[in-house]
């Protein structure tokens, strides 16, 4: 039962049914510092569920709430949430939605990315020349004009980061000081994984808050995303391309002493990273001390990292951006611990060289998560494809976890899954004639579709292949492999526009229209997964297949099955967002039937069979 004090944090009027157990299972997991692993289909109402509880008990036991989420339009949602949660129980909901201070920055900063955005905010503010930074803080604490909008932005309802940015500019202070202002305050902060599982991010926010993760109730939003997420986070590389970038830029600015170092470790990257013609491949495994060792004949390591930082500094003051600075940072990262890494070096083609890379590549996210997983007072990484559960309790760490599975509400009626066997993405299958057939059988099971199909392909290379024999009375949008946001909501819209005659949008499983992006109502009828996106079998699948099998005896499971699966399932929930959406979903391929795929997928309606035409022709 859920007691009438938790009831009136939740939202709306009323609990749907599978949404009460996730709200029970919450507030047991919560209310015991556990950490509950919710594999919650799309429609369940994750968040306002999440939200209503972790609130409830943020209450009693003065924490906070950090919402953590890597969707940019989550973020309206959980605000609209707490607004909803706020005039229900009568009382003002303090909360901070925070995204990368670059992105809520007044100055121009295009081009600016990570360490270079950094190394100039923090030069502006340390030489005072930041009039918005100085608008709202001095050295002894907030201003009296910073303070006094503080007191406005705590009266009002929660808003959003592009509404807190619009206010911050119209005083011309800094939005993302106003935000770790508000944040101190707040009940709840929304933000991105990084807040809490960056080492460096997270001390430095927890610090200006004044803050522990011991005070924390975490809610991790699509948290299948979130090994992969930290894993990037604790990765760097360095490559030829970076050093020539480095060597232009010091001759510009004439720092002749650095000239001859930046070149040799050129040749150093060249030298370890050469392969033979006939090598197939080309990268391979190499130690700490290889790449120390040839970079300490050039000069002592760490006196090279400080003085490529120092020319860094340098050229930020004169052009905001520095290629130095990588350098200098992936220098550093090398320093780091073997264990949970690899360190490679790989041989592929540019754009106009050869480009030599040297890598260290993080396997292990527990390496960061399972501390703070351990840490923080309690917690929900929830997701609509968080499969199996086991796994993401594994790849994290947590060792105070609770497990749970829920269905989904959507009346089983208003879908349609298939598998069909009928052809294969398998290499050795691979030519001219599978590439017909799996074009044929796209082109059928669209005009089969009335109005928009998407077809996601395990690769732009398959897709582009197979796409060479597609045929289609509807309109064909094909999906790039670079495109600007403003360049994915244009395309984006244009597909959604031809609802009525219908379009067919070819995209790649894990890409940009995979994930992420809702398609409600009737502008999406059908979803084609085409083939099994496994990752390729490079040393670094092989090296987190052969990690995981040593740690947790599932390495292929982990490192290969389960992960392609997550993609076609994420392809899949696309189609119907909502309990009035209806829609087919078709895998096309044969290894889908095979018992060690099949048996990952929800069996909720699933049918194998090669009569598509029959089941599409009676579900439309």
């Amino acid at each position: 039962m859920i007691s009438e004090d938790l009831l009136h944090f939740f939202p709306h009027e009323k609990i749907r049914g599978g949404q009460e157990e996730l709200v029970i299972d919450l507030s047991s997991a919560l209310s015991n510092k556990k950490i509950l692993l919710a594999h919650a289909p799309t429609g369940l109402g994750k968040t306002a569920s999440a939200l209503s509880v972790a609130l409830f008990e943020a209450q009693k036991h003065k924490k906070k709430v950090l919402f953590l989420t890597n969707r940019h339009t989550q973020h309206q949602i959980a605000i609209h949430t707490l607004k909803l949660i706020s005039r229900k129980i009568g009382k003002k909901i303090v909360c901070a939605d925070l995204i990368g201070k670059r992105w809520m920055c007044s100055h121009d900063t295009a081009g600016l990315f990570g360490n270079d955005f950094n190394e100039f905010c923090k030069t502006i503010v340390e030489r005072g020349e930041c009039e918005f930074y100085n608008n709202i803080r001095t050295n002894k604490g907030l201003t009296v004009t910073g303070e006094a909008l503080l007191a406005q932005l705590q009266k009002l309802e929660p808003l959003h980061n592009e509404e807190l940015i619009e206010q911050s500019k119209e005083q011309r202070m800094c939005s993302y000081e106003v935000s770790l202002a508000l944040a101190k305050k707040a009940d709840v902060i929304i933000g991105d994984y990084y807040y809490l599982f960056n080492p460096f991010v997270q001390s430095t926010l927890f610090a200006k808050l004044d803050i522990t993760m011991e005070d924390i109730i975490v809610i991790v939003d699509e948290g299948h995303n979130l090994p992969s997420r930290v894993t990037d986070m604790l990765s760097s590389q360095l490559t030829t391309a970076m050093v020539y970038n480095a060597i232009q830029e010091a001759k510009k600015f004439r720092y002749d002493g650095l000239l001859n170092w930046l070149q040799e470790l050129g040749k150093v990257l060249v030298n370890l990273g050469t392969f033979e013609s006939t090598e197939i491949g080309k990268e391979r495994l190499i130690l700490k001390e290889d790449f120390f060792n040839a970079v300490n004949k050039i000069q002592d390591y760490d006196e090279l990292i400080n003085e490529i930082e120092l020319a860094a500094d340098e050229v930020r003051k004169k052009q905001r951006r520095s290629y130095l600075g990588g350098i200098a940072s992936f220098l550093d990262s090398w320093k780091g611990e073997d264990e949970g890494f690899i360190r490679a070096v790989s041989e592929k083609p540019g754009t106009s060289n050869v480009v030599h890379m040297i890598r260290y590549s993080c396997l292990d996210p527990s390496i960061v998560t399972k501390t703070v997983f351990q840490r923080v007072h309690a917690g929900v990484i929830m997701s609509g494809t968080l499969q199996p559960t086991f796994m993401y309790k594994d790849l994290l760490g947590i060792e105070n976890g609770v497990e749970k599975g829920y269905h989904s509400p959507f009346p089983p009626e208003n879908r349609v899954s298939l598998i069909v066997p009928e052809t294969s993405t398998k290499y050795e299958t691979r030519g001219d004639a599978m590439y017909k057939k799996i074009s044929e059988k796209c082109s059928d099971i669209s005009s089969l579709i009335p109005g928009n199909v998407a077809l996601f392909f395990p690769s732009y290379d398959l897709r582009d292949r197979v796409g060479v024999f597609f045929l289609s009375k509807k309109e064909l949008f094909w999906e790039k492999s670079s495109m600007s946001k403003e360049e994915k909501e244009e395309f984006l819209q244009k597909f959604k526009d031809k609802k009525k005659t219908g379009a067919v949008l070819l995209g790649v499983t894990g890409g940009s229209f995979a994930e992420g992006v809702d398609f409600p109502g009737d502008l999406l009828q059908g979803v084609v997964i085409i083939g099994l996106p496994l990752g390729k079998p490079d040393l670094m699948t092989k090296k987190t297949i052969a990690y995981y099998d040593l740690k947790f005896g599932r390495g292929w499971d982990y490192g290969y099955t389960f992960p392609a699966i997550n993609k076609c399932l994420q392809s899949a929930g696309r189609c119907i967002r909502s309990e009035k959406d209806r829609g087919a979903v078709i895998y096309l391929d044969e290894r889908f039937a095979w018992p060690k795929y099949f048996s990952c997928f929800p069996r909720e309606g699933l049918i194998v069979t090669k009569e598509y035409e029959k089941f599409l022709k009676e579900f439309f």
